[in-house]
């Protein structure tokens, strides 16, 4: 028995269920039976035109299935980007044979018997999480004139919102987030998904990606020279890749329930690997460096013997460094000799980037269950750097692996790989039944549960408005309302020009330079970066590149799109060059929520330290102002809020206590509990719901109580009615348990407002108000300009609440460390 089938079941997550939608068709049968007969999708594209552009090919859906997505009538306010996650997602989940109750009492997961005797899942027990490269781009396409941007188009554009959409369609209720580290993303969205399942925070999580055939997108990948003129052949002589468009999401749930409800078990999600090249914004580590890393921190995750990995199905795009790289890393990752059979996916459909991931899983693990893997297409010869390895080439090949890995990588370094047990996972079911042993296995060991990790904030960096702040955020905060309106910037060239790079945009500037100051204050040296995770979100990245792309195209034309600006148009560009100034070659993601992303990322890493993958994470959030930023503002009703927008980037060092202690760091605070939950801005009950779901969760997981808490920090998005909406849900929780004292604060009137900004910069108040040296500020009255009163007595837990635009919640228990 191997360490991984030791392992308890309820820690232990498989795919029920899977939804495709791509240029072989849209369900796994059909693209199953085109890919047998090694037929491909990339044609003419029909969408817009390419006469002026490198190649004409692409793997768009065929107009049936598309005009079948677009014709559902409650997604017509969306965009496409968003439909087609809703298309793909709700064929998952009726492949699992799960359906979402609809159900006032959403605190429990209840699998009762739901409509037409399907099990059921509360919707505040299922969440979503959706890899996406571009995000809602076509909403901007349609437009085709930055300067005049229209309110309703513009709303759509977001890249949070296309998981948020996805995710009030389907009536999914838990917790919610856009992965955006570009063609890894919906690896990441697995992958994350998982975890959300292991630690709790969901029973159920519909997970994948979605991203449509861009117009602009294509002219990006055309002036990098990077398309192929004709059919792609990953691997082989012919360089270059063709475009793909689609969505593919699974569901995920905990082997126990699945084995409970007798469902069809497609695979074993085993574990996954993150990793950054570290190296360039859009060329890969030319020996595969991250990759090999995140194989090898996958493998060893999931508790497998390289040698039980049977098969890969590589990124393999076609182009000429990319390959021969990946090859690399796999050959350092499993020694010179690699004979594990690889193939390439997406000579069938084209490389669907943020989709890839998904796209490639799920038709890979349906073929195996048919008792096949895919080839590559088109392959005629290897090339240099390819060769002496076994490539499937022309038809699928007759095998059935118990293991294999799936890998993804995308701009800004960012890798992805995921261990599959896709075969022996039904035979447990049965082997229960005559095996006592194993039912024990099965069941898992009472008494055994080992102590989960305490994680601590060890440092501190914030930029803004110019100013650059290790530790000490809150002494940032002007004593009035003037401070905000400044337009001061940091300049990274000045303040440590060896990380600056030309034309470096200012949300990246003032990244770097809260992630600096963060290291700094925590004392993390240099050779700790190596193995140092690096969690961001950002709502909107780098609006100002985003908008001199796009002006590149709309103005110029198509074959003139800037190849300065291409690589930010993902937005975990801001993550990739820090990690790249930086060497961040761990652990690292990037993703958007739309207002939560501070304290996402503060789940996100503490779940890592917990479970003992990391020791110790940096997390960041940022946000940038641009006339683009501003229209978007506009058509999200920001404008309307009581709060100036601002920009800036804070950071913070997490890490394992016991590390803390071993390392002699400086800790502000303990994180003690976390809760997330998703609303509805436009359904006031359920956003106030959202609100008390996700505080009771993080007081539950805290083991503590309202009564106990000695102020609340509220980041509220500020637009009319919303705050008074949240001091009176937080009021309802009290009921008595609240002492009438306890204030409710919001710092937003002293720092101005940014969606991920905000959401960390709380935090990080939070954190350094429970911190010994508060207590001594405390008594000096030193925070009264912030509202906060002078104390005899030190803070012990600080309640902090933060929310989106479209009304979700997260919220966090920060303890002092004596507790």
């Amino acid at each position: 028995m191997s360490d991984r089938e030791n392992t308890n079941t309820k820690d232990r997550v498989v795919i029920t269920g899977m939804g495709v939608l791509c240029a072989l068709g849209d369900h796994p049968q059909m693209v199953y039976e085109r890919m047998l007969a090694a037929v491909t999708g990339i044609r003419e594209v029909t969408r817009f035109d390419t006469d002026k552009l490198q190649s004409s090919l692409a793997g768009q859906l065929e107009d049936s299935i598309r005009e079948g997505v677009l014709a559902g009538t409650a997604e017509l306010s969306m965009d496409l980007c968003a439909r087609y996650a809703i298309a793909a997602a709700r064929k998952a989940l009726i492949d699992s044979g799960l359906s979402i109750a609809h159900a006032d009492n959403m605190k429990h997961h209840d699998r009762e018997k739901g409509t037409g005797g399907k099990p059921s899942v509360l919707p505040a027990r299922i969440g979503l999480t959706l890899g996406t490269c571009n995000g809602g781009v076509l909403s901007l396409e349609e437009q085709w004139n930055l300067s005049e941007l229209d309110v309703d188009h513009t709303s759509r554009y977001p890249f949070y919102q296309q998981g948020d959409d996805a995710a009030r369609v389907l009536g999914v209720a838990g917790p919610v987030a856009t992965l955006n580290t570009a063609c890894a993303a919906s690896g990441n969205a697995i992958g994350y998904a998982s975890d959300l399942i292991r630690w709790g925070y969901a029973d159920v999580m519909l997970a994948g990606g979605s991203d449509p055939l861009s117009h602009s997108v294509y002219a990006g990948f055309n002036v990098l020279r990077a398309l192929n003129s004709r059919p792609s052949s990953p691997f082989s002589t012919q360089y270059g890749l063709n475009l793909g468009e689609g969505a593919a999401f699974v569901v995920l749930e905990r082997l126990d329930a699945a084995l409970e409800r007798d469902a069809t078990i497609y695979a074993e999600l085993c574990a996954y690997g993150l990793s950054n090249d570290a190296h360039h914004m859009t060329a890969s580590h030319p020996e595969g460096a991250g990759i090999q890393r995140a194989v090898d921190m996958a493998i060893s995750l999931a508790g497998v013997s390289k040698t039980d990995i049977e098969y890969v199905n590589a990124h393999g795009t076609g182009t000429q460094a990319n390959d021969r790289a990946e090859i690399s890393g796999l050959q350092g990752s499993f020694g010179p000799n690699l004979s594990i059979p690889i193939s390439s996916s997406k000579a069938y459909f084209g490389h669907t980037l943020g989709t890839s991931a998904a796209l490639e899983l799920v038709t890979s693990l349906y073929a195996i269950r048919q008792g096949y893997v895919p080839a590559t297409l088109h392959f005629e010869e290897a090339r240099e750097g390819c060769e002496d390895v076994d490539i499937i080439q022309h038809s699928m090949r007759p095998m059935r692996p118990e293991y294999m890995i799936c890998n993804n990588s995308g701009f800004g370094g960012h890798n992805v790989s995921l261990v599959l047990r896709t075969n022996g996972i039904e035979e447990e079911r049965y082997s229960s039944v005559q095996n006592p042993e194993r039912e024990n296995s099965l069941a898992g060991h009472p008494g055994e549960e080992v102590p989960r990790r305490r994680v601590v904030i060890t440092g501190v960096g914030a930029v803004s408005k110019g100013d650059i702040r290790k530790g000490n955020v809150l002494g940032a905060f002007g004593k009035g309302t003037e401070q905000v309106t400044e337009t001061s910037f940091f300049s990274l060239k000045d303040y440590d020009k060896s990380k600056y790079e030309r034309r470096m945009n200012q949300l990246t500037q003032n990244t770097i330079g809260a992630v600096l100051a963060a290291m700094e204050d925590a004392a993390l040296g240099e050779s700790q970066r190596e193995h140092t995770g690096f969690i961001y979100g950002t709502a909107r990245g780098s609006t100002s590149s985003i908008s001199n792309f796009l002006e590149s195209v709309f103005v110029k034309g198509p074959e003139y799109a800037s190849t300065i600006y291409f690589p930010h148009t993902v937005i975990n560009s801001i993550a990739g060059q820090t990690a790249e100034k930086l060497q961040f070659k761990g652990f690292n993601s990037s993703f958007s929520t739309g207002g939560n992303e501070g304290l996402t990322a503060a789940l996100y890493a503490t779940g890592k330290i917990r479970e003992g993958a990391l020791t110790s994470c940096l997390i960041g959030a940022g946000d940038e102002r641009s006339q683009l930023a501003e229209d978007i503002d506009r058509a999200k009703g920001l404008q309307d809020s009581r709060y100036e927008m601002t920009e800036g980037s804070v950071c913070m060092v997490l890490s394992d206590l016991e590390e803390a202690d071993h390392t002699r760091s400086g800790i502000y605070a303990e994180l003690s509990g976390l809760g997330v939950a998703s609303g509805a801005a436009q359904d006031a009950s359920r956003q106030s719901e959202a609100l008390i779901r996700a505080v009771t969760d993080a007081l539950h997981e805290a083991e503590t109580s309202m009564g106990q808490m000695d102020l609340i920090l509220l980041n509220s998005v500020g637009r009319p009615g919303e705050l008074e909406l949240e001091q009176s849900a937080i009021s309802s929780m009290g009921k008595g348990k609240v002492a009438p004292f306890v204030p409710i604060m919001t710092l937003n009137a002293c720092t101005g407002y940014g969606e991920s900004y905000s959401s960390m910069l709380h935090l990080a108040a939070a954190a350094e108000l429970v911190s010994p040296g508060a207590m001594h500020e405390l008594a000096k009255g030193t925070y009264a300009h912030l509202g906060l009163p002078e104390r005899s007595s030190a803070y012990q837990h600080i309640l902090t609440i933060s929310s989106t635009v479209n009304g979700s919640y997260s919220a966090a228990i920060v303890s002092s460390v004596a507790e």
